[in-house]
């Protein structure tokens, strides 16, 4: 099969749960059929990230263009001034591109590919209009859930009907998105669910996240005062996690336990964020190499996550290095384990402490509840097994397309 595999930027290195799953998926796809990744690159970074994939992912085809970058102040500014009678949402339209949709048309019309893969729902508005093949679209979150729950923790009047005014306008874009194409893929039943509910009547899969089982092999020494979160620290949600347990839970957790530590691990925090953690006993580490080693250390790794879509690359890497996982609801929403199995479930800043406490306290617990979490990721979300998924999702476009009698270009 010949897949053209739509990403907005190259999806190295591995530091994001969106990238994660990206490159996981492109490289196992990529081991059988021939795939041409059609992308962009927006600076020197990126373009150093591209040329670390292609050695990390050799068999690959790659088509990519050079766009402006979209950070800049005054890009941002123009996106904001846009916005009233912009389609897109604010934050979709820092991906919208003509030399990105001209390069999409430009590989489209080299090749005859049997299926395109576009990834990541904000890319979407690439397809529209092109004569293609047979798609699909792989959601890693359902948006307009995303944008809701931020404007549900706003405590600013003004930024909550402002946020409420773009999820109006994420709904109707990603309605839109999704019948662009033949198959929606989806992270678990959760969305899936919600996706049939926003627009109803698309043929939808659900293909999981995954883990690497042998990179996150080992569980190391923990030490027992010790808790991590890891995620980017330039994505919402887990910002808004990381001052959450700082400012509401961690305070409980050390009047118990005055030893406790609390370690949030990933890239690019902003210098507010960078205030808001100069406590004692909290440690930001910015970006590092590998998560493994403190992850390690964690007695406990904690998912405060307030605001959240799909399912959650961090738990699985710690389930896969069997470590106890602290979880509110939403965090651990759509994976396949319940409180006290798996997984420790609270939602208060109260009962959060209390099991956290409760966890550092107890090693054997804590060697319990990490053990059924390995169990959980060797039973469904090593990446062979995901793949297998998005390969089925594949075939069921396909043969729908062939039914319909779309299978070459539609």
């Amino acid at each position: 099969m010949r897949i053209a595999f739509v990403s907005a930027r190259p999806p190295f290195p591995l530091d994001s749960g969106g990238r994660i799953r990206t490159f996981h998926l492109l490289r196992q796809i990529s081991r059988v059929h021939a795939v041409t990744l059609v992308t962009a690159t927006d600076g020197p970074e990126s373009e150093a990230a591209l040329s670390s994939l292609k050695r990390s992912i050799p068999d690959i085809t790659v088509r990519r263009v050079r766009v402006r970058s979209q950070k800049t102040r005054l890009a941002r500014l123009l996106r904001a001034a846009r916005s009233p009678i912009d389609r897109l949402p604010y934050t979709w339209a820092a991906y919208r591109n003509r030399h990105f949709r001209a390069n999409l048309a430009a590989a489209l019309a080299a090749e005859a590919y049997d299926l395109i893969h576009c990834d990541h729902i904000q890319v979407a508005y690439a397809l529209s209009g092109l004569q293609r093949p047979p798609s699909v679209l792989n959601a890693h979150n359902i948006e307009s859930v995303l944008a809701r729950r931020v404007a549900e923790t706003e405590r600013s009047r003004w930024k909550r009907d402002l946020v409420g005014w773009q999820c109006a306008k994420t709904v109707r874009a990603e309605i839109e998105a999704h019948r662009l194409v033949q198959q929606s893929i989806v992270v678990s039943e959760v969305d899936r669910a919600e996706l049939e509910r926003i627009a109803p009547g698309l043929s939808i899969s659900v293909v999981p996240n995954g883990v690497d089982l042998e990179w996150f092999a080992g569980r190391g020494v923990a030490d027992p005062h010790t808790m991590a979160f890891v995620g980017a620290m330039d994505w919402l949600p887990n910002v808004d996690a990381v001052q959450f347990f700082v400012r509401e839970v961690f305070p409980r957790i050390r009047a118990r336990v005055p030893r406790a530590q609390f370690w949030a691990v990933g890239r690019h925090p902003s210098p507010s964020l960078i205030r808001a953690c100069a406590v004692d006993g909290v440690h930001l580490t910015g970006t590092v190499d590998d998560v493994r080693p403190y992850v390690a250390r964690a007695q406990l790794v904690v998912v405060p996550l307030r605001i959240g879509g799909g399912t959650r690359l961090k738990i699985l890497e710690a389930w896969a290095m069997r470590k106890a996982v602290l979880s509110t609801a939403i965090g651990a929403e759509g994976l396949p384990a319940t409180d006290g199995a798996g997984i420790e479930l609270a939602d208060t800043p109260e009962d959060l402490a209390a099991r956290a406490v409760a966890v550092m306290s107890d090693p054997e617990r804590a060697l319990r509840v990490g053990a059924r979490g390995r169990r959980i990721v060797e039973e469904h979300f090593s990446w062979p097994r995901v793949a297998d998924c998005l390969l089925g999702a594949y075939e069921t476009t396909l043969a729908t397309a062939r039914a319909r009698g779309l299978a070459s270009h539609v």
